[in-house]
């Protein structure tokens, strides 16, 4: 997969915002913050990837 856009900022910032345009625009998989509380796995991926372990991106970004 071929990432297109990244969009980072701090909390509260209009970051769901730019999400949801994102979205609207036709590019999908775009993840936020709070799909970190929403799944395990997405947690235990991001604080993996915090702790300097090898990670496969492109299984994230599926």
């Amino acid at each position: 997969m071929t990432l297109k856009v990244i969009g980072a900022g701090f909390g509260r910032t209009g970051t769901l915002s730019l999400k949801l345009a994102l979205e609207q625009l036709g590019l999908t998989q775009c993840h936020h913050m709070m799909e970190l509380f929403a799944s395990e796995a997405q947690r235990q991926f991001w604080h993996d990837a915090a702790f300097g372990k090898k990670m496969d991106w492109d299984t994230v970004f599926e």
